[in-house]
């Protein structure tokens, strides 16, 4: 049996098992390209035509019938989000993977020729860098869930019905984006937004189901591990950056919540990205 692990993206016909299955603990996405798919899940026969994606949730055993030639599958675990909640909150509660059963959504928005050439071929160009590679999963995955919130109506229904938390937290994240110097204190955002921190804490709790100190914690992660993954600058610059008073106090809240200190991270980054597969 072949096991997929971590994340990663390669043609179907590449990643399924000698019993023509595809076994995977998280969450993948089928994407038929220019084929007819014909799959089997819990017993309940699914069809793809070409140009379709198709959502599986995790721990789903689907079995494909035929031969495909340019169908491509992507997988990955909730960890390839732990820095991005916006998106881990649509990726673990939202529609895409609900439903055991899978999601089947047209492609109204990038044929193959497009997704071929902005997600793929910059890759085919010499030695993959690993980061690249990984950034360039996430940023697809994410184009994704993005456009088909924006096409499919049915899937803004929740929007819709937290209209007022949904500004709210949209105004957060704007601030967020504005200021160079990351605050790690929720009072500083909830003053500058005119509202209590209670209400901004039940904002982000219905709409990305988390508080806002835990948002926060996550956002300084994110930028941490920019900065020591893809740039040189210092421990200590990175440390004022992220609006720590000293490098220590930084240091000690990387390795709470990653295990590692900054230099460690920094050491083992690249080794700790897997290959990533891609089509030829």
């Amino acid at each position: 049996m072949k096991l997929l692990r971590g994340w990663g993206i390669g043609q179907l016909h590449d990643v399924k098992d000698i019993n023509n299955s595809i076994n995977f603990s998280g969450y993948s996405i089928l994407y038929s390209a220019t084929d007819f798919i014909h799959l089997m899940i819990f017993d309940n026969e699914v069809h793809l035509q070409p140009e379709t994606f198709y959502f599986i949730p995790p721990n789903s055993t689907v079995q494909v019938y035929g031969h495909s030639v340019n169908a491509v599958l992507i997988w990955f675990n909730v960890d390839l989000f732990v820095d991005r909640l916006e998106f881990l909150s649509q990726i673990k509660k939202g529609v895409f993977f609900r439903d055991p059963m899978g999601l089947m959504v047209r492609n109204t928005f990038m044929p193959y020729a497009g997704i071929l050439e902005t997600y793929y071929l910059p890759t085919q160009q010499g030695r993959i860098n690993k980061l690249f590679a990984r950034n360039l999963l996430i940023n697809f995955i994410e184009f994704l869930l993005l456009r088909t919130l924006a096409e499919q109506d049915p899937l803004l229904i929740n929007y819709k019905k937290d209209s007022y938390e949904w500004e709210i937290t949209n105004r957060f994240i704007f601030l967020i984006h504005q200021d160079s110097q990351l605050n790690n204190k929720v009072s500083f955002y909830a003053e500058h937004l005119c509202i209590s921190k209670r209400t901004l804490d039940n904002a982000l709790q219905t709409v990305f189901g988390c508080s806002t100190k835990q948002f926060l914690i996550a956002k300084a992660l994110e930028k941490a591990k920019k900065l020591l993954r893809g740039t040189e600058i210092t421990v200590k610059n990175i440390s004022n950056e992220l609006g720590f008073s000293e490098e220590s106090n930084f240091s000690n809240f990387f390795k709470k919540h990653t295990g590692q200190s900054p230099k460690q991270f920094r050491d083992h980054a690249e080794g700790m990205i897997p290959t990533l597969r891609v089509l030829v």
